[in-house]
């Protein structure tokens, strides 16, 4: 015999189970999705922040790396004599010029002779060293600009610029690398510990390097050196006002911990409290969050550039740490760091009272059940029935539900909304797959033929859509007066293009879709090459967000001269296997990315005439910051190996090798980032 209840008992079971479920997804719900949203969202500002302040950092660090490259160059020329002293103050004076961030630079050889420029406010003063003929004194000579004369004057001075570290650093460094024999000569440069410089008093860090006079006398067995004098509080006075949210921090640190960046704080909002606090371990900073958030990262061993999360001051915060390589033999930790309120904001509030409510509303719903049982019976079991249907996938509208009870017609209503919700995002699902097929499908299924050349590409998104793009555009030029003639088979000529948006997903994809179509635009109007980097460049910085960018990689190729016409636009590195030396460079960007400056440095260097087995890759970063489990990135390192182990193979077979040993390095891990490739090789 079949129990029966009543329907009083039977509406309070089935509201309350219903209410009761409902209640819980929607608490589960929004705390999964609040928490992965903080997650990305954390993610996406801390790469945001890190690269700004590694942007920072090269365009601060690389213009002295470039001046002590020229400086050294001059020395290998015999233009830095020590005993023409004057000579040196009009040829470096320049350099302190140009290079604000450089105070002082200094000449030093094997013997313990030195000679040091430094900018004092709107004069100079040099400083002269010759042990073996003054002893123990320095020759001090001031002058300005309006009157170069110069005030020499002597000083004791018991100092010797051959125990100085810049000084024994850089000629260890030569030594280490084989002197004259690195064809590399950036290799040799050697940065110091930062440092507080004697004279000013000033937080800085020194660069220095090796050189020998090329007099066509071969090495004379002396030691020179070339060093500049570096102040750090320009890198202090961007991170204190860089604020990656309200409550967040930047802040910078060597390998050794001193922080040379520091956080925003109200402490350090003079800039002389600002040098002063310069250099200090990050667990004497005094700063809560910069001390605890570094322990966290040693402690857990973050890779490079992932978020973790730690608890500082009672309270959570998200941060993230990259590297950043000053030198062969110095690195910079750049760490940004924010609390969780930051962005949560008034959701934690909220779920608390949405909570509130929900258990609020399911008491008074046990008690409306029980009083109102006969006039809630019929529209609940249509509910009940309705429920059913939709959770067999059956999203379609069903019959109205009628209730004269306002709290019922409101349930209904509540339950057609999460119907049409739910269809939505089916849809969106849809959509996705939809937004992949039509990504796809801009990418040439065949590529143009060109005689002496042969090119593959490929891109394997890491969402459904992704934020990098390739496109090979070939053509013939058309009869006398004729437009040229675009075709994917036999053809004279061919643009191509690799694009890398910030981030992968919808948005980029339609950013780097955009660039491939104006491409296509510029190719059919025969625009030049510099013509077309200027308009992307203009049409970008119109186009996307604040903080975004897009790096492009132009070449043309010209099968008849055999010549390739490359420019990079932030995209880098660029690998050139050359088959008559047998083996592969690596070139960086020619500017900055698309879409961040109005006036864009386009020089468009000369044609590469590639000879016969010469190959030029172009790969996403997606490809080298690939990680294994340790967390170690698949580097450029053994990028350049499989082309040079594969260089006598087609670039398709170079393609599938590469592709097969990144799976093989990541052990089959989804892509972090969108990977794309262009390979070109010489026939």
């Amino acid at each position: 015999m079949v129990r029966t209840v009543s329907i009083r008992r039977s509406l309070l079971v089935n509201i309350v189970g219903v209410i009761v479920a409902l209640s819980a997804t929607i608490i589960v719900v929004s705390a999964v999705g609040s928490r992965r949203a903080v997650s990305r969202l954390s993610a996406s500002v801390i790469t945001r922040t890190t690269e700004q302040v590694r942007q920072r950092l090269r365009n601060f660090f690389d213009p002295v790396s470039g001046g002590l490259q020229i400086a050294r160059s001059w020395g290998r020329e015999g233009l830095l004599d020590l005993d023409q002293p004057e000579r040196l103050g009009a040829q470096l004076s320049p350099f302190i010029r140009e290079y604000h961030q450089v105070s002082s630079i200094i000449i030093a050889d094997g013997r313990g002779r030195e000679y040091m420029l430094t900018r004092v406010g709107s004069g100079w003063s040099s400083r002269q060293l010759n042990p073996g003929e003054w002893g123990p004194r320095a020759r001090v000579s001031q002058w300005t600009d309006d009157q170069p004369e110069p005030v020499v004057s002597w000083r004791e001075l018991e100092y010797d610029p051959r125990t100085r570290p810049w000084y024994e650093g850089a000629v260890r460094r030569r030594r280490e690398l084989g002197g004259l024999q690195v064809r590399r000569p950036e290799l040799l440069l050697h940065w110091t510990e930062p440092y507080t410089f004697f004279s000013s008093r000033e937080p800085g860090i020194t660069a220095s390097l090796t050189f020998e006079p090329d007099d066509g006398h071969g090495h004379d067995g002396i030691d020179r050196v070339v060093a500049f004098d570096v102040l750090l509080s320009e890198i202090s006075d961007f991170t204190y006002t860089l604020r990656p949210s309200p409550h967040g921090v930047a802040f910078v640190m060597t390998d050794l911990g001193q922080v040379i960046g520091l956080p925003h704080d109200h402490r350090f909002a003079d800039p002389r409290a600002r040098r002063s606090a310069m250099l200090r371990q990050a667990s004497e900073l005094g700063v809560p969050v910069v001390q605890d958030g570094t322990a966290a990262y040693r402690q857990q061993r973050i890779e490079d550039r992932g978020a973790y999360r730690f608890t500082s001051g009672g309270e959570s915060w998200w941060a993230g740490a990259t590297s950043f390589g000053l030198g062969p033999d110095r690195d910079l930790l750049v760490a940004v760091a924010m609390p969780v309120s930051d962005l949560l904001g008034e959701l934690t509030r909220l779920r608390w009272t949405m909570i509130a409510i929900t258990f609020a509303v399911l008491g008074a719903a046990i008690w409306r059940a029980a009083v109102l049982a006969r006039r809630y019976s019929r529209p609940i079991e249509a509910l009940v029935h309705e429920s059913r249907r939709i959770s067999r996938g059956d999203l379609e509208p069903g019959p109205p539900i009628v209730s004269g009870v306002k709290e019922v017609r409101r349930l209904a209503e509540a339950h057609e909304r999460m119907r049409q919700g739910l269809r939505t995002l089916m849809k969106l699902e849809r959509d996705l797959q939809l937004a992949r097929q039509i990504q796809e499908s801009t990418f040439p299924e065949k590529l143009p033929e060109l005689r002496g050349f042969q090119i593959d590409a490929w891109s394997d998104p890491a969402d459904e859509t992704g934020g990098d793009t390739f496109d090979v555009v070939g053509y013939r030029n058309g009869a006398a007066g004729a437009p040229i003639v675009l075709t994917d088979g036999r053809a004279d000529r061919a643009v191509l293009l690799m694009a890398d948006a910030t981030g992968h997903g919808i948005g980029p994809a339609i950013s780097v879709t955009q660039v491939r179509a104006m491409l296509r635009m510029a190719v059919r109007l025969c625009a030049e090459t510099a013509t077309i980097v200027q308009h992307l460049n203009d049409q970008l910085r119109e186009d996307l967000p604040e903080g975004r960018f897009i790096t492009v990689w132009l070449g043309k190729i010209d099968a008849k001269a055999r010549t390739l016409t490359s420019f990079s636009a932030g995209q880098a590195p660029i690998l050139r296997y050359e088959a008559a030396l047998g083996r592969c460079s690596v070139g960086s960007a020619d500017t900055l990315p698309l879409g961040i400056v109005k006036d864009l440095d386009i020089d468009i260097a000369d044609p590469l005439v590639m000879n016969p087995g010469d190959i030029v890759a172009v790969i996403s970063d997606g490809i080298f910051e690939a990680t294994d489990a340790a967390g170690t990135q698949f580097g450029t390192e053994r990028v350049t190996e499989i082309i040079v182990r594969d260089h006598d193979r087609s670039p398709t077979e170079i393609i599938a090798n590469l592709r097969a040993a990144v799976e093989r390095f990541t052990g089959g891990a989804p892509a972090a980032d969108d990977r794309t490739g262009i390979i070109i090789k010489a026939t």
